[in-house]
């Protein structure tokens, strides 16, 4: 319902149709690709819908779905992913001579935002039409004022707006777009800003006058602070792109260590490198690559954690969960994975210690933990830190 709600606004403004599965989640794509078949089956069955423009959108591993349904698939008109670009896997890469548009959403503190950033080199590389849009904000659905942007730019882009509406709608999208450059120009903020007249003469050069947005993109190319600002993303991505190799390549070498490690000060005295050198810092976009590095540094043992439950690799996704506390040592939900991890070796002890701390750190979802099969067999004892409710009774 979220994603739904997240695209309500902008379809009904375009005449769209918005239809979400409630069964999507991450894991095997063969498991996906049933239930977009299912879902597609039974929305085409159900409503009156233009089978020349589908589209599929996503969030964050259902981004990654969307893009491989419409490489995989010459029925689908466009995509907007959000929070991800495309799976890596060979054969699901939009490849040259694909027959859809895309559109990028990414916050500026998302883990992913470099990759958005990649992804929109290779589309351009192998001219498949694409546009990326950014938001200041982390790994989470976009706000509705982006998600109209795309649906607005996918609108046009592939001729999906009805006639009654295009006239109003194109003036208005334009109005937006180019208040947002005034706006970011206004801030100092030159280097965003030049992408975004460069953008507006591209998408609206043959139906708006172009004249004193041509003035203003040659203004900020003559600017120092421009040149500075261009220059220091680049160093910036350049050092991102280190620091998750860095800490990638010490998490392998670890987690495939037999077994893995049981200390973790090397990971302690990084992160305080990382929390001085850059999230204190004054300066935004050093901000801003400290934010996506955290958030990797809570995804990479997190999903990895997954991975090594599947495979009953326990000593592994333990190391995992441990890691996740000692870089979050604040984090309510990483206690209770650790708990987790406990409950399945029957350390009693030390599972009821990390949800006692997670409970010190205002995790108060008492439901969930005591639906949760893995603490079935504890719920019941007097040292459990999360009795009953009343209504459980």
């Amino acid at each position: 319902m979220l994603g739904v709600e997240t695209f309500k606004a902008a379809a009904e403004a375009a005449g769209w149709i918005v239809i979400g599965s409630n069964d999507s989640r991450n894991g095997p794509y063969e498991r996906s690709f049933g239930q977009a078949n299912r879902l597609f089956a039974d929305a085409l069955s159900r409503f009156n819908i233009d089978g020349e423009h589908i589209y599929v959108a996503g969030f964050s591993g259902g981004a990654r779905l969307a893009t491989t349904l419409a490489v995989l698939s010459d029925q689908i008109r466009g995509v907007i992913a959000c929070g991800a670009a495309y799976s890596p896997n060979p054969g699901q890469i939009p490849a040259p001579g694909a027959h859809f548009s895309y559109a990028g959403i990414v916050g500026t503190r998302d883990m992913n935002y470099q990759e958005m950033r990649k992804a929109r080199d290779w589309l351009a590389k192998i001219q498949l039409p694409h546009r990326l849009f950014f938001f200041e904000g982390g790994h989470r659905w976009p706000p509705a004022s982006q998600i109209e942007r795309a649906v607005n730019w996918m609108s046009f882009q592939t001729g999906a707006v009805s006639p009654e509406l295009r006239s109003a709608l194109y003036r208005n999208y334009y109005d937006r777009e180019r208040t947002l450059a005034d706006s970011l120009y206004s801030k100092g903020r030159y280097f965003e800003s030049a992408g975004e007249y460069q953008r507006l003469i591209e998408q609206f050069g043959g139906s708006f006058a172009m004249d004193s947005v041509w003035t203003r993109l040659s203004l900020i190319r003559g600017k120092n602070d421009f040149r500075k600002q261009e220059k220091m993303d680049a160093v910036l991505s350049e050092k991102e792109a280190s620091l998750r190799k860095r800490f990638s390549d010490r998490f392998r070498n670890e987690v495939e260590g037999d077994p893995p490690p049981e200390k973790f000060s090397w990971w302690q005295r990084e992160k305080a490198r990382l929390t001085e050198k850059y999230a204190s810092s004054e300066m935004e976009g050093k901000k801003n690559l400290a934010a996506r590095i955290n958030n990797f540094l809570f995804a990479m043992p997190f999903e990895a954690s997954n991975q090594w439950r599947r495979q009953n690799q326990y000593d592994k996704s333990r190391y995992c969960a441990r890691l996740l506390t000692v870089l979050f040592p604040e984090n309510a939900f990483a206690r209770v994975r650790l708990a987790e991890e406990y409950a399945m070796i029957d350390r009693v002890e030390e599972m009821t210690a990390s949800l006692a701390r997670a409970k010190e750190l205002g995790y108060d979802d008492t439901s969930s933990l005591r639906d949760n099969p893995l603490f079935a067999p504890y719920i019941d004892r007097a040292d459990f830190p999360y009795p009953p409710g009343k209504q459980e009774r």
